[in-house]
């Protein structure tokens, strides 16, 4: 079955990474009782992938840090890169601190420092309802105490929190409406386009996300975003004029220039 799974696999129009018939498989074996139904749901799995879709999606699941989160249409798969954001998050979040994740999207980032931090208070917002479909079936999965609020930005959030966040975390949409050629096909017809494209800059939903971040901090707390290629030195003019201090620069794995964070000024 596993021939027949990859010749599948290998006539479609994407590369195909050389274990993904196996986890096909796996998949198919997980969702069927009977070798029939397994054959059955194992080809029209990889049918799904040689058209191009993410394998996340037709796998169902997507790895992020310690976890397996369900992801599926309408959510935005998560990258490892952004495993780098909740790395610096973590070490800027004091014990017992609240920390918000604004976009939270499949809840990946939340969920990630609710279960490494079990004494920290998670808050997440997201406007997509379908998005926040998987991010509340993920919660449910890892019963973890995280808040996951439908709204834009900020505006879910309880007024009584304002001014008391120790860390805004958050990976926004960043990409240009004019960068589509820099997106994989399968990331162009088949992610949600307002968790990827944000403007004719990139930059529309960073602007607001920093305008409005420093009223939600305490004094001393600290706002870390994920960002695109080529726009670190405009983000960080952005957070100095928010009223940031102690603002930098991180790069992920590869190289880039991945993530600005700052601190909100103590009196």
């Amino acid at each position: 079955m596993r021939s027949r799974i990859a010749g599948v696999l290998a006539s479609g129009r994407v590369e195909i990474g050389p274990r993904e018939a196996d986890w096909v498989l796996e998949a198919a074996e997980s969702r069927a009782s009977t070798d029939r139904e397994v054959e059955r749901i194992a080809l029209e799995l990889a049918e799904r992938r040689a058209e191009g879709e993410p394998l996340q999606y037709v796998l169902g699941t997507a790895a992020f840090r310690h976890l397996e989160l369900s992801v599926g249409p309408g959510v935005l798969v998560p990258r490892p890169e952004t495993e780098v954001l909740v790395e610096r998050a973590l070490d800027r979040l004091p014990p017992g601190g609240a920390i918000v994740d604004v976009g939270t999207g499949s809840g990946a980032i939340a969920l990630a420092i609710g279960q490494e931090r079990p004494d920290a208070r998670v808050w997440a917002t997201d406007d997509s309802a379908e998005a926040l479909r998987y991010a509340q079936d993920n919660r449910a999965g890892l019963d973890l105490d995280v808040e996951i609020l439908r709204g834009s930005l900020f505006e879910p959030l309880p007024g009584s929190m304002r001014g008391r966040f120790d860390v805004v975390v958050s990976n926004p949409p960043y990409v240009s409406e004019s960068e589509t050629h820099l997106v994989g096909r399968d990331v162009l017809d088949h992610e949600p386009d307002h968790a990827v494209f944000a403007g004719r800059d990139g930059l529309s939903i960073v602007t607001q996300l920093v305008g409005q971040a420093v009223s939600w901090l305490r004094p001393g707390g600290w706002l870390v975003c994920e960002i695109g290629q080529g726009q670190s030195e405009t983000v960080v003019e952005l957070f100095e004029v928010a009223g940031f201090v102690h603002s930098g620069v991180h790069r992920d794995l590869a190289g880039w220039d991945r993530i600005v964070e700052g601190r909100k000024p103590q009196p």
